[in-house]
């Protein structure tokens, strides 16, 4: 009798082991294609325009403003 109620739990185990991957890998699935998708600058345009000069950092954070 024990025997078939311990069969019972690992099998609910595994399902919600199983049931935890699904959902996990969907969301890691769903984050990756989030980043690929999202409006990152294009390759093409830095080829295109070339490397600037650099710009000093007081300017670029605006520090005292």
């Amino acid at each position: 009798m024990s025997q078939s109620t311990n069969a019972a739990g690992v099998g609910r185990r595994v399902l919600y082991t199983v049931i935890a991957l699904v959902v996990g890998l969907g969301a890691a699935g769903a984050a990756t294609a989030a980043v690929v998708g999202s409006f990152s600058p294009d390759d093409s345009a830095a080829r295109n325009t070339g490397p600037t000069e650099p710009v000093p950092p007081g300017e670029l954070l605006g520090y005292g403003d």
